[in-house]
């Protein structure tokens, strides 16, 4: 099958020169070194991967990294087989195998679907009412369905052949993250004498400075990171980890990070760990894990071909894919107008449809300077298509924004959507951070700390490139100069980057008059706008209690993309502040993490040391039969 959506990038990071061969769901595609298996699935026209958990909805591709809800995968076969892998953080190899689960007969036709023609009789809490009575059918009846329906993919009954290894590190500050604040804190603390650690989740150093249009000392993003990157290496004190996931934040300034060592080799040696758990005591450890982009909510919000538009742009800039070729923007903030000029720069004339009323931002007066049409107080209000988006009721909206005056069904094959960004502070509440809520950006932010943790960037709401870059150098020099006192520091280098808009506080679109459609906030477990709904309309308050109710943030992204907008919706319905609501709990892992990596070499013989009593050998020589007592072979 050719790779019909690709576009004409030629500063992405594919190496075009080596193809990959893959199957998906048993059939052959092909791909490009560098590619994800969503990029390369999005490229070869492929958006249907999965079923949701609940009603079996068919699931595609969202985002482009850890937040992405819905394309959960089961890879490789046989004993290696491995269930619930996010298809975005997979790279291509050659010969690599991946199938959809949660689904049967096939992804395309799923009996389970018919869970969702019967979801009235499914909605929140359905289970807490179902299973009460009669009180005999719960061991025969109720148990056996709820176990067999648990789960999305299927573990393998047999031994993992692959090798993990455990190691432990010390450092005087570990750098969460390398985006603009990551690269600068790094870079200050390295200078000061500091020994740094600085882990990457992603392949690629940079961060939001791969894709975004800005400058640092008149170079472009991307240059810059490639020349801090370069000096950080040569620096005998600073170790860079790609590939590994900082998703633990313990006691005494502990955090574990797994790395992906050679899950992206196709060939590795028999002594190479497929991945390695890292146990990290620093001295400082600096959060600069970013930021994630809101979903908004509309009707039929959840079928594929419906991207954050953040993804869709660095679908286009870093892996040569489109995400669709007839997209329609559907923003409520300046950020979203990133990937409508990207798609105008890839010949596709996108339409924008823009929640507020106006806006001057630079990259709004970009877009039309490009012939982009822009309709604001506008709103997408239903999405057609089974397998696939293929059209969009939109209209405008009125002027308390709570109905459409008059709509209007277009054609499309994607909806990128941006409803603002919400900052990863998942790390900071693990170590102990006591959160609060900023409503400048309608999101939680961190506060107080308890142990010696400092978050910088957009995970801590600042938004901008010139405030990243600040409070990284900043931060990498104060706390590096406490351990080293050799005062070297850093100016913080000139930026240039594109001035924005505040955004408008809406994140969930009126309904069509007559419409019941569901309005979705947990994309992987199925809790719709009306579930949460449900829950405050009998009587559950608290958002811990509506949250184990609608079983919201409670799926394997762990709500990513749906917490605050299932926070914001409470507040609505309550008629309260954010902040009266409160917010869920973050635990650790941040990410899956694969049971072999956190258990190591401890499994067969190596669980624990064999202890042998002094009579062992002539037990040996008269064929004794051993049993373990205590921690003694006897």
């Amino acid at each position: 099958m050719t790779q019909s959506y690709r576009t004409k990038n030629i500063n992405s990071f594919l190496n075009k020169s080596k193809v990959i061969n893959f199957k998906f769901n048993g059939k052959s595609y092909q791909g490009y070194e560098g590619d994800t298996l969503a990029s390369a699935l999005i490229a070869n026209g492929i958006h249907l991967v999965g079923r949701s958990f609940k009603y079996h909805r068919p699931r595609g591709f969202m985002g482009v990294g850890v937040e992405e809800p819905n394309a959960m995968v089961q890879l490789h076969e046989g004993d290696r087989s491995e269930p619930n892998i996010i298809a975005t953080e997979v790279e291509l190899v050659e010969g690599l195998i991946a199938n959809s689960q949660n689904c049967w007969p096939s992804v395309k036709f799923d009996i389970g679907e018919v869970n969702n023609l019967l979801n009235r009789f499914f909605p929140a809490g359905f289970y807490y009412k179902t299973f009460m009575w009669p009180k005999s059918f719960w061991m025969k009846i109720y148990e056996p369905i709820i176990r067999r329906a648990a789960g999305m993919g299927v573990a393998s009954l047999t031994p993992d052949p692959d090798r993990y290894e455990h190691n432990y590190e010390h450092c005087d500050e570990l750098v969460v993250g390398s985006g603009p604040s990551g690269l600068a804190s790094a870079l200050a603390a390295a200078n000061n004498g500091a020994k740094v650690i600085l882990a990457e989740d992603k392949v690629h150093f940079g961060g939001s400075l791969l894709t975004d249009e800005v400058t640092i000392n008149n170079k472009p993003g991307k240059e810059w990171v490639e020349e801090t990157i370069k000096h950080l290496r040569s620096l005998p004190n600073v170790i860079l980890k790609s590939r590994s996931q900082v998703f633990g934040y313990y006691d005494h300034n502990m955090t574990v990070m797994f790395e992906r060592v050679s899950d992206h080799i196709e060939n590795p040696s028999k002594y190479t760990p497929r991945q390695r758990l890292h146990y990290i005591r620093a001295g400082e450890v600096i959060i600069s894990t970013g930021s994630i982009e809101r979903p908004l909510s509309f009707g039929n919000n959840d079928r594929p071909g419906i991207f954050l538009a953040s993804a869709a742009n660095e679908y286009m800039k870093i892996y040569e894919t489109l995400v669709g070729k007839n997209p329609i923007i559907f923003t409520n903030n300046d950020t979203g107008y990133l990937s409508a000029i990207e798609f105008k720069e890839n010949n596709i004339s996108p339409l924008v449809l823009d929640i507020r009323n106006s806006s001057s931002g630079d990259l709004v007066k970009k877009a039309q300077s490009l012939g982009i049409e822009i309709r604001f107080s506008s709103g997408v209000a239903d999405t057609k298509g089974h397998l696939k988006i293929s059209s969009a009721t939109i209209g405008k909206l009125n002027s308390t924004k709570d109905s459409f005056i008059d709509l209007e069904e277009v054609n499309c094959d994607c909806i990128c959507m941006s409803g603002g960004w919400t900052p990863t502070v998942h790390l900071s509440s693990q170590s102990g951070n006591k959160l609060k809520f900023d409503k400048n950006i309608d999101a939680f932010v961190p506060d107080k700390k308890r142990q010696k943790e400092t978050v910088v960037g957009s995970a801590k709401g600042s938004f901008t490139l010139k405030q990243s870059l600040e409070e990284g150098f900043q931060v990498g020099f104060d706390l590096s100069n406490l351990i080293t006192s050799k005062n070297n520091k850093i100016v913080s280098p000139v930026s240039k980057e594109y001035k924005t808009e505040t955004h408008e506080k809406i994140w969930c679109m009126p309904l069509p008059n007559g419409k019941n459609s569901k309005r979705f906030i947990d994309f992987q477990n199925d809790v719709a706008v009306s579930d949460v709904e449900l829950a405050v309309r009998e009587g559950f308050k608290s958002i811990e209690h509506v949250k184990r109710y609608t079983t919201l943030g409670m799926a394997g992204d762990q709500g990513k993309t749906s917490n605050l907008n299932g926070l914001q919706q409470v507040s609505n319905i309550q008629k309260k502040i954010v902040p009266e609501v409160g917010h869920t709990t973050f635990r650790p892992p941040y990410t899956p993490v694969t049971i072999g990596t956190l258990v190591g070499r401890e499994v067969g013989n190596h669980f624990q040391p064999t202890r042998k009593t002094p009579t062992h050998k002539w037990h040996d020589e008269n064929n004794a039969v051993y049993t373990n007592a205590g921690l003694w072979l006897r």
